[in-house]
């Protein structure tokens, strides 16, 4: 019996003799351990029977073509009964004569190919890796950036945390109150990789799971701007206004002691949340927000005294009312007579007028709540000026929703740097020196290690009765590895010396490249300055003579362990402050972390990951050995395959770690690539 049989769609497709199936399996080439690889067939030919034409949605046909052929079918390959590819993919590459050529895809693609967005994609609802909108798994972890967080999140273990860093503004005294608007959010990575898991419909199983490490690690946010999620970025906006002059305003100035005043727009173009007044002219938010203020005056005529020794001129202000330090002005336009080129002069007692053609002002800033804004004029000089604003004047009150402002909401996936999901968890991997392996069939990804692999030796299969005597071939070298190959962080010009946090893998082959990049974090390392119980992480973000807490000093991405500092021990306590008189006292726990210390339960500096998890790896690139044998493997081998158990073969007396079966058919003897462990 030689049966193998295709189903897509769940349908039965008719095969082609003379386009044989064949099957190539792998989970991680140990030639490029940078990259994590996946199951697949080579490219075959179906006849376009009838039965394949309609399965397929007509690819053949330009006129009736469905859209089938630009999507992925579901594939299912079945052997002597056996389900050897129970889940895949089929892709459907093109159409020669009466053959349409496809793919079968499995294993690790899948996954891979599920989780291809950028994380800041998952709080996009017009993103196809949020599935517009359907898979907003981030969203529950949306919280407000204010006092009662910052302080309440010390204990968080998962998710969201504000923990105690110095980005650039704390001092020597340790008693000083910390101001959360110079606080950041972190993020747990392995609550990311859990989002990142469900979203593609995967559970996580393997020994990083057990790894004491893993939970801790925090993605610490770094970034130059802190920005919101695009959901929020692209919402309508309802905070702002537009308000224009129905008819042209005039004011005189005669001899008022104060001549000042506000203009009132009444006609209102837009104003959604009814936050502009028309009656009084003044703009009155309910909530923190940023905000860019537009005055356009289509033409201003002005008239008045023009004598140099007290020449009449009026300003037209952006004005801000603080709710508690009240009027500060933003910005403003000054028209003028005395020097003015465009003067006309008028009458006998040195007057004369201006009229200045279209004038834009604007501003952007930053509103508490209850912060309010309007426009007013002030005249200056002589008495008995005028002024005259076109009708049509308009004021635009517009929200500006990228930035995160103090007590707004916080979408935690803009946390993390600008990197794909793929990046998020390949990095993770390469810490852990981690194999990933793919069940289609549970949606189960195991995460495991080389040293996983090793340990699985007692119940390594034995395939020396299906190893045939012929081909052997033993190559001494694995992939593109050098006699030095740097393990990386992003070098970061605050952080001395630049290569803080490296280490390498050393290969005693003489007959390599002197050197190479074996990978390189999309993270960097993080230097430590004193504080209470030892040392806290110190990410120099903030310049300290800005007057700011913006971030205005270039860094890269961090990435640090957790630590909870337990402050009832040292009998000290910590305040939190929002600056304005409220403050939150903690007497127990305070979450300091950090890269590396000396004292530190854990390391993120890549000498102590190596020596920790890349043993193994180092053994098999010393004397390395990749052998590729041809071995008969039956149906119920492949449906059984597991490469995360090593193989015996009798004939070298040796263990072997399976880098790939390349190109299996049932009762062809199928080229194995295999390296020795240890």
């Amino acid at each position: 019996m030689n049966q193998i049989q295709l189903f897509i769609n769940d349908q039965l497709v008719d095969l082609s003799d003379d386009s044989p199936v064949a099957l190539t399996f792998q989970i991680n080439n140990l030639a490029e351990v940078q990259n994590q690889q996946g199951n697949t067939s080579n490219q075959f030919n179906l006849p376009l029977t009838q039965r394949n034409r309609i399965i397929l949605g007509f690819p053949d046909d330009v006129a009736f073509c469905t859209n089938l052929p630009y999507q992925k079918y579901e594939a299912k390959i079945v052997q002597d009964g056996l389900e050897i590819v129970p889940y895949g993919i089929c892709e459907l590459s093109g159409i020669n004569q009466d053959t349409a050529s496809v793919t079968i895809l499995s294993g690790n693609v899948d996954f891979f190919d599920a989780i291809g967005g950028k994380l800041s994609d998952m709080g996009d609802s017009t993103s196809i890796w949020s599935n517009y909108g359907q898979d907003l798994v981030w969203q529950p972890y949306d919280h407000v950036w204010n006092l009662a967080n910052a302080a309440g999140s010390q204990q968080k273990t998962d998710g969201w945390i504000y923990p105690v860093i110095d980005y650039g503004l704390f001092t020597e005294d340790f008693t000083q109150p910390i101001d959360v608007h110079n606080l950041r959010p972190g993020f747990f990575i392995k609550t990311a990789i859990d989002l990142l898991l469900q979203a593609s419909g995967y559970t996580a199983a393997g020994s990083l799971l057990g790894n004491p490490l893993y939970p801790l690690m925090i993605a610490q946010f770094s970034n130059g701007s802190f920005e919101h999620g695009l959901d929020y970025q692209n919402q309508i906006d309802n905070q702002g206004c537009d308000v224009s002059l129905a008819q042209a305003l005039t004011v005189t100035y005669s001899s008022d002691p104060t001549p000042l005043g506000t203009i009132v727009f009444p006609n209102v173009i837009s104003n959604v949340s009814g936050l502009y007044n028309p009656a009084t002219g003044i703009y009155t938010t309910n909530k923190p927000n940023n905000v860019t203020i537009t005055l356009t005056i289509p033409s201003f005529y002005f008239f008045g005294s023009y004598d140099s020794s007290d020449a009449a001129n009026v300003d037209i202000i952006i004005m801000y009312t603080d709710p508690v330090n009240g009027d500060v002005p933003l910005t403003s336009t000054n028209y003028y007579l005395n020097g003015n080129p465009t003067l006309v002069r008028q009458g006998a007692y040195r007057h004369g007028y201006t009229i200045t053609p279209k004038t834009v002002i604007s501003f952007q800033t930053d509103l508490p709540a209850n912060g309010a804004i309007r426009i007013t004029w002030r005249f200056y000089g002589l008495s008995q000026s005028i002024f005259s604003m076109a009708q049509g004047a308009e004021l635009v009150i517009k929200s500006n929703n990228q930035i995160v402002l103090f007590n707004q909401t916080v979408q935690c996936e803009r946390i993390f740097p600008d990197i794909s999901q793929k990046d998020l968890l390949k990095d993770t991997l390469q810490r852990f020196g981690i194999i990933c392996q793919t069940d289609n069939t549970t949606k189960t990804v195991s995460f495991n290690s080389l040293k996983d692999i090793v340990s699985n030796i007692p119940i390594a299969k034995n395939w020396s009765s299906k190893c045939l005597n012929q081909g052997k071939q033993v190559s001494f070298q694995l992939g593109n590895y050098a006699q030095l190959n740097y393990m990386q962080y992003q070098t970061d010009q605050n952080i001395l010396p630049l290569q803080y946090g490296w280490s390498q893998i050393l290969v005693p082959d003489q007959t390599l490249p002197a050197n190479a990049t074996l990978f390189e974090s999309p993270f960097g390392p993080s230097l430590n300055r004193p504080y209470y119980g030892g040392t806290i992480a110190q990410i120099a973000a903030m310049d300290p003579t800005s007057g700011t807490s913006d971030f205005s000093i270039s860094v890269a991405p961090r990435i640090l362990i957790d630590q909870k500092l337990n402050l009832s021990n040292l009998g000290k306590t910590v305040t939190f402050t929002d600056g304005n008189g409220n403050n939150v006292v903690i007497n127990d726990v305070i979450s300091t972390p950090y890269f590396w210390k000396p004292d530190g339960q854990y390391s993120l500096m890549f000498d102590d990951l190596r020596k920790e998890y890349y043993t193994e790896l180092e053994q098999i690139l010393t004397q390395t050995k990749k052998v590729v044998r041809y071995i008969m493997l039956t149906p119920r081998d492949i449906l059984e395959l597991d490469l995360l158990i090593p193989v015996y073969i009798e004939q070298d007396n040796a263990y072997y770690y399976v880098n790939k079966v390349d190109s299996w058919q049932k009762g062809q003897p199928t080229k194995v690539e295999l390296v020795k462990l240890g």
